[in-house]
């Protein structure tokens, strides 16, 4: 039997600012916070990148819960440009699990950057979004086609728990139904 997989979740430009702009903004801060919820029950670690928060402000307020760490940037992708964001495990058997806004520039480019650098990426396509809907679903095929794997949320949890049985699986289903 192979070893669980390790997880980072990155929580990718979640920011207050975009929700007039975001189509289905409400239902992704609410899908994240249901991801970090899980995290903490099994133990994932967790990172929040915002995009120039002098500027559009910082991540939804809902989100500040979690406590953690929080990384400014200013390139699109939150890897960063001339060498990866020391939040970001670079170890090739952690798979990053990349949630936030847009799908089509910041999500986009930071998997893209990601999957160059040979790293696993599972993107949770109910915790992206974009301003205009049609933009998120071309990052999600691109994104598909270049080797990231596209999963729900509640799909990601079952894998994690892999069974009935497991300590936290009463408490994870709770959160997603």
């Amino acid at each position: 039997m192979s070893e669980q997989p390790v997880f980072q979740i990155l929580v990718v430009d979640i920011q207050e600012s975009f929700q007039p702009h975001i189509s289905q903004y409400q239902h992704i801060v609410d899908t994240a916070h249901k991801l970090l919820s899980a995290a903490e029950l099994l133990l994932i670690p967790a990172v929040v990148f915002e995009q120039y928060p002098k500027g559009l402000g910082h991540t939804d307020s809902s989100l500040l819960q979690f406590n953690l760490d929080r990384y400014e940037k200013t390139t699109f992708s939150a890897v960063g440009s001339s060498s990866p964001n020391p939040a970001i495990n670079m170890d090739p058997n952690v798979t990053k699990v990349v949630i936030g806004l847009e799908s089509h520039v910041c999500v986009y480019q930071t998997v893209r950057d990601l999957l160059t650098l040979a790293q696993p990426v599972i993107v949770i396509a109910d915790a992206v979004g974009s301003r205009n809907t049609q933009h998120k679903q071309w990052a999600i095929e691109q994104l598909r086609y270049q080797g990231a794997v596209i999963m729900s949320l509640e799909t990601l949890l079952f894998d994690i728990m892999k069974d009935a049985k497991h300590p936290q699986f009463k408490a994870v289903s709770k959160l997603i139904r």
